[in-house]
């Protein structure tokens, strides 16, 4: 019988799969350092010093401020500024320019990859690309002074209105409509056809305020610089309001009701200085206004972005004064005015809010406050305050390079600072760009200068190249390599210009010295860090696809310095790397079978256990296969039915580790450093990121949506399956810690790629509905998992998500041949093909069961059972055996539990450690009966089914169309037992022996056709020995019922022998008297063939004897002594008693006499005295119990009754039926009481007692002529009985034969002449001698 393993005697994972687990754990912890040290790089106020000082700063006044990269590398055409793509613009445009009448503006849309041209009142917007897809507007009829772009607020307009473009002019504001054509089905926004709205959206007066500058937020407002100094927001919505408005112009700087206050008011009140700039920081919600005079101000739009308030204006005074007490050796001409802001994004840094640029190139770093977190959660801006002054090139001592003049455009992004400065002619301009390239201890840049064709119009940031198919959580963190693009547009067209990260120094130094051989490679790799240099190299060559030999000589650099020792960085417990040992996710503390050791001890242990694991990963890869069939698992996305530990425990197999305390730092190679860096580069974006978001319906109900969209998982992924493949060429010394932790990582970024490509797949198919179906632990699970968390050890959760992912496919009815099919291609480890072939069949069961043909119907059933069998025990069997159940396939769920038993225990341990009496030393045993009983399991639940139904009402209707009627299911399950019991497998049959037991259908296995089972007896036997007294008695009753039934009565016989003498087991007295009786027919059927079996007949018949006996005295006992102790009478229920015991304690203790006569006649003990005297107390009972009886004849026939009683049982014993003794006992009561004198030997005879013996009695009581009879009143009392005797002996004289006729008148004459010789002696006696001679003479006439 099954039994329930304890924690400690659970089963161990295999060890394939534990070797898995263990590399997972140990590659995800060495990527959380290396992303911990990426992400732990110096702040800007550590690298600006003003951590350290406490105060304000200034940097590029010395020497190493600024690094000439063409210098320190020997390469003098190395450039940090590189030209994409030149575009002269579109030759339809050029022909306006003839036409051009007072002003013309330029500008780049980088959102949709366009540059605009206004001239005059027209505008113009092309691709910069390609200088294709132009679209003009010409319905305005006033110059157009400024021009914004604006994604709009969701549900305002219709979707297919993409943006909207805001033209103003001197007049009006004028909002047009801008879509794309669907025709392009690539969905690149680029090259899709655009088209402006001819018929404007909204129009608003300008009210006589020339707007000079637009500029929206992400969510969806749009803000102007007005000439008059003053910003404007146009507010709009769907329904009217706002005095039956759809939008609004209100001016921010007076307040929210300026358009009731005419204009020329508010030109009288404010003094002009025209706003030139606006900037936004989307991600903490603040705008930023530069005025024409180069002052400042700040605007809190709130936490949400929906809000707006004034914070604080710096004037250029302010801005200068300030500038100046930092840097004391400058003139304050070098920082005025200001020409440019950039507001710093939270990702770069939680000190810096906005950077503005002087007219000589200098920088301003400010801060507005939001990140002092002294104060406890998200600040909101509060000042604007100066933290760093950076003066550009030139200012350094013996500078050989000149100073950036007439700076007019700049823009500062990520880190990067771009700058059109003029000559001092003013006709030729240059590009600068000025870039913290390579890492280096403090702030230092290099810089680069590239000339400019003619004057820039526009130079604007582009997003990154993937930035339009990913989300926002992947743009959140910028690539530390990503190159910024920038298009700087002019009168001669657009160019695209790429600022170079490190791998493009790398990529230009292979390129132009053909190969990594060159000084200046190995300059670079010493100048960047051998660890960055090969994470670069890794990159390149990974990454540079479009040229492939630079991507194999960077390959070639990776190996030639990679070989270098680098230590690995240490664990560096910051704000910014969350602990593994945080609560954010508990559930997966108990799951997974690896030892919890400290990360210290691991680390001091790593070689020698390194070295067997570099043992076992060989090993691993030589028997990778056979490992996995052994693992005797159920597919990997449904529930290990198989195994005791219960499956919703965990979803998560990690093992918490501390590591925050590492005391040994460990060397590895550079190229070990490099792979890890990069592969945590990529990572780096959701590594901390939760894999869900909890989000609420219109209806109010929670749904889960995935926070990466599967555009995320296929960018990452495949950047992941680059590095997969170029692994394959990275070795290392074997049995050593690099080789270990290189193998763990290969084993993680394949799981990595199966894990995202997965998740890609789930999001293509309502994750949110397949979320939904978990149950609710691991939903709990998953909303508590980061990303890291489910790449390392959420294979279990992974595999529950595929199986609702193929089970929504089951429930459209849908085929899975698709879905598996792409499943196997893309994670084939956690979608096994053992998965696939399940899914098949299942499918298979679904369509059956839908079925009409009852041929078709049955050819899938067999299809989708033999695809079960080919991958058992590997299938998910609860589900499929319901499915069969369902379908009606009783004798699949049969054939499919066998097979996976068979395979599960292809050498029948359990069934050895079943018939060995299940010994607790065999743990393998008892392992694979636990697990062969789980399986048969489920054909019980398929009869537990059939029971229910066969239980119901005749008249309840079928749950569905393949429902059976009670009467069909009765008949089914009966099948289904037989089904079961004439196959060759007896845990099988134990099983449903067990089943059947538990539904007291015990029974039912007699009804079946054929000699029962051997197993039977085994399984009732064993299982009689180890259950319950109540549950044994019933297995035994049944267990001699199957004997008797085998023919094997003297065994049956045996059994019940047992069970009628055992005491303590709860049966009752009668039971055991049935149980004997039952035995001695079995001893009796069973003939002399037996051995033993008259010996066994004999205790059978003693035993029913004494049982007989010991029923009266507990009839006695209940009926006449209430007042009893209760443990007497119970004992006579407990267990048959000896006949002594039953004399002494019970019979004798409480005068039971007719119970003493009971156990007298039993014992066959011959006591004549002794049972007189059972017999006079009898009477005399019998007698005291008639004394409320009104006639003696009432009282003496109820004496005679008891009589009768007795007499009947004992007449023919002898011993205890001492005739003579009761009839003269009776015939004195009789004349005590003057009663009927023929009522004794009327009962006498009715009895059975012959004439002759009561004429003998008779005979002797007339003889022996008595004085008793004188003393009870009536001397002649005998005689006068003995002439009714013989006048009622003629009735009884005529059935009988000749013979015994003859000796009774006989005997009647004696007792005649007897009787007259009595009575001639007495006086008053003729009238009974009269009788007498008359009743002779009546006899004499018979002879």
């Amino acid at each position: 019988m099954p039994s329930v393993l304890s924690d400690a005697e659970r089963p161990r994972q295999p060890d394939a799969s534990k070797m898995q687990l263990e590399c997972l754990e140990l590659a995800g912890c060495t990527l959380d350092r290396y992303i911990s040290a990426d992400n732990s790089r110096p702040s800007f106020l550590e690298i600006t010093g003003i951590a350290a000082q406490g105060s304000p700063t200034c940097s590029g006044l010395n020497a190493g401020d600024y690094r000439n990269l063409a210098s320190l590398l020997n390469h003098p055409n190395l450039s940090l500024l590189k030209i994409l793509n030149k575009v002269p613009l579109p030759p339809e445009i050029m022909e306006h320019f003839a036409h051009m009448q007072c002003h013309c503006l330029m500008g780049v849309f980088p959102e949709i990859s366009r540059v605009w041209l206004a001239i005059d009142s027209n505008i113009y917007v092309w691709a910069f690309e390609h200088g294709s897809d132009v679209a003009y507007f010409d319905g305005l009829g006033e110059t157009i002074v400024s021009v914004g772009l604006v994604k709009p607020k969701s549900g305002v307009f219709q979707s297919f209105v993409k943006y909207l473009l805001v033209l103003t002019t001197t007049v009006e504001i004028v909002v047009l409509g801008v879509t794309f054509s669907s025709s392009k089905q690539d969905g690149n926004a680029e090259l899709e056809e655009i088209h402006l709205v001819p018929e404007p959206v909204f129009v608003l007066p300008t009210d006589g305020v020339s707007m000079l500058c637009v500029k929206s937020t992400s969510k969806g407002r749009i803000f102007m610089g007005g000439k008059d100094g003053c910003l404007y927001e146009i507010t709009y919505q769907a329904q009217l309001g706002w005095f039956g408005k759809h939008c609004k112009k209100v001016n921010h700087s007076t307040s929210a009701l300026s358009f009731l206050v005419p204009s020329f008011l508010n030109a009288a009140l404010y003094d002009e200085d025209s706003i030139v700039k606006i900037e936004v920081d989307n991600s903490r919600h603040i705008l930023y206004t530069l005025s024409e005079k180069g002052c400042i101000e700040v605007f809190d739009l709130g936490s949400d972005g929906e809000g707006f308030s004034k914070v604080v204006r710096l004037n250029q005074g302010k801005i200068v004064s300030s500038s100046v007490d930092i840097v004391k050796t400058l003139e304050p001409n070098n920082f005025k005015p200001v020409i440019a802001i950039s507001a710093v994004d939270e990702s770069e840094s939680e000190h810096l809010n906005l950077v503005a640029v002087t007219q000589t190139g200098a920088r301003l770093y400010f801060s507005a406050g939001t990140g002092d977190s002294s104060q406890g959660g998200p600040q909101r801006p509060q000042y604007l305050t100066l933290l760093h002054v950076r003066l550009p090139p030139g200012f350094t001592p013996n500078a050989s390079v000149l100073k950036p003049k007439q700076v007019h455009s700049a823009v500062y992004d990520n880190g990067t600072l771009v700058m059109v400065c003029s000559s001092s002619g003013g006709e030729e301009e240059s590009l600068w760009c000025l870039s913290r390239v390579l890492s280096a201890a403090g702030f230092s840049e290099a810089h680069t200068a590239l000339p400019l064709d003619g004057p820039a119009w526009a130079l604007t940031p582009l997003p990154p190249t993937h930035s339009d198919f990913l989300s926002p959580a992947l743009l959140a963190k910028r690539e530390v390599w990503s190159s910024s693009r920038w298009a700087v547009v002019s009168a001669w067209g657009a160019a695209v210009l790429a600022t170079g990260a490190a791998p493009d120094v790398l990529r230009a130094l292979l390129r132009d010295y053909r190969g990594p051989d060159a000084q200046p490679v190995k300059d670079m790799f010493q100048l960047h860090g051998i660890d960055q240099a090969c994470a670069c190299a890794l990159y390149l060559a990974c990454e540079d696809t479009s040229d492939m030999t630079v991507s194999e000589w960077a390959a070639r650099a990776f190996f030639l310095y990679g070989s270098q020792v680098a230590p690995s960085p240490l664990y560096q417990q910051t704000s910014q790397m969350p602990s593994i040992n945080s609560p954010k996710f508990s559930p997966r503390q108990v799951s997974t079978p690896m030892s919890t050791r400290p990360q210290d001890q691991l680390r001091m242990n790593q070689m020698n256990q390194m070295n067997q694991m570099n043992q076992s990963y060989q090993q691993q890869q030589m028997n990778q296969s056979m490992a996995v069939q052994n693992q005797s698992m159920m597919p990997s996305y449904q529930q290990n039915m198989m195994s005791p530990t219960p499956f919703n425990q965990s979803s998560f197999n990690m093992t918490q580790q501390p590591r925050d305390n590492f005391p040994l730092q460990i060397e590895y190679s550079a190229k070990h450093n490099g792979v890890y860096i990069y592969v945590g580069r990529i990572l780096s974006p959701i590594w901390n990121l939760k894999c869900v978001t909890k989000s609420m319906t219109p209806d109010n109900k929670e749904f889960m949506s995935s926070n990466v969209t599967g555009e995320d998982c296929a960018y990452i992924a495949k950047k992941l399956q680059r590095v997969s493949a170029f692994m394959q060429r990275v070795g290392a010394p074997p049995h050593t810690e690099e080789q270990a932790s290189l193998h763990a990582l290969k084993m993680f970024i394949t799981m990595a790629i199966e894990m995202l490509s997965l998740w890609k797949v789930l999001c293509e198919h309502q994750f949110h509905v397949i979320a939904a179906s978990l149950p609710s632990e691991q939903q709990t699970a998953l909303q508590a998992a980061s990303f890291r968390e489910l790449l390392v050890g959420g294979q279990e959760v992974a595999c529950l998500l595929l199986g609702s992912l193929v089970a929504g496919y089951l429930r459209d009815n849908a085929s899975v041949d698709g879905i598996s099919q792409k499943l196997r291609q893309l994670c084939p480890t956690l979608y096994r093909q053992e998965d696939a072939t399940c899914s098949k069949a299942n499918e298979l069961l679904i369509f059956a069961k839908q079925q009409k043909n009852p041929e078709e119907r049955e050819e899938m059933l067999h299809q989708a059972l033999k695809l079960c069998k080919d991958v058992a025990p590997n299938v998910n069997l609860p589900l499929v055996c319901s499915k069969l159940v369902s379908a009606g396939f009783y004798t699949g769920v049969v054939e499919l539990c066998e097979a996976c038993a068979s395979k599960l225990d292809p050498q029948d341990k359990a069934v050895y450690y079943y018939k060995s009496d299940q010994p607790s030393q065999d743990r393998e045993g008892h392992l694979a009966y636990y697990r062969r009983m789980e399986i048969y399991r489920e054909v019980c639940c398929a009869l537990e089914r059939l029971y229910e139904r066969s239980a119901e009402g005749t008249g309840t209707p079928p749950s569905d169309t393949h429902a059976l009627s009670p009467a069909d299911a009765n008949y089914q399950g009966r099948k289904l037992v037989w089904d079961c019991l004439c196959r060759d497998d007896e845990l099988l049959h134990v099983a449903v022996y067990e089943w059947l037991v538990s539904k007291n259908l015990g029974s039912e296995l007699l009804s079946l056709p054929g000699a029962p089972p051997a197993s039977l007896r085994t399984y009732l036997t064993a299982a009689a020995r180890s259950a319950p007294a109540p549950a044994a008695l019933l297995l035994l009753d049944l267990l001699w019922k199957v004997l008797e039934k085998a023919g094997d009565h003297l065994a049956a016989a045996n059994v019940l022998e047992g069970l009628a003498t055992k005491p303590g087991t709860g049966a009752t007295l009668s039971q055991r008297m049935s149980w004997v009786s039952a035995g001695v027919v079995c001893v009796r059927g069973a003939g002399g063939r037996a051995a033993g079996g008259s010996e066994l007949l004999r205790r059978l018949e003693e035993a029913a004897e004494v049982a007989r006996v010991q029923a009266a005295v507990r009839a006695a006992m209940r009926s006449v002594h209430t007042t009893a102790p209760p443990h007497l009478l119970q004992r006579l229920d407990d267990e048959l008693l000896e006949i002594t015991q039953l004399y002494e304690e019970y019979a004798d203790r409480y005068n039971l006499w007719e119970c003493k006569l009971a156990i007298v006649q039993c014992s066959g003990h011959n006591d004549a005295l002794l049972v007189e005297n059972i017999w006079s107390n009898i009477l005399a009972e019998a007698e005291a119990a008639t004394r409320n009886l009104p006639t003696p004849d009432e009282r003496l026939a109820s004496v005679l009754s008891k009589l009768t009683t007795l007499g009947r049982e004992y007449v023919n014993t002898g011993h205890c039926f001492p005739l003579y003794f009761i009839v003269r006992q009776l015939e004195i009561m009789n004349c005590k009481l003057q009663a009927d004198k023929s009522m004794v030997f009327k009962a006498i005879l009715s009895i059975g007692v012959s004439l002759e013996q009561v004429l003998d009695i008779y005979i002797k009581l007339v003889s022996v002529n008595e004085r008793v009879w004188l003393g009870c009143g009536d001397e002649s009392h005998v005689c006068a009985c003995a002439a009714l005797l013989l006048n009622a002996a003629r009735a009884d004289l005529l059935p009988l034969p000749p013979a015994p006729r003859r000796r009774a008148l006989t005997r009647c004459k004696d007792l005649h002449e007897a009787a007259l010789s009595a009575l001639q002696s007495r006086p008053n006696t003729q009238h009974l001698i009269d009788k007498l001679t008359v009743a002779q003479a009546h006899l004499d006439r018979m002879d």
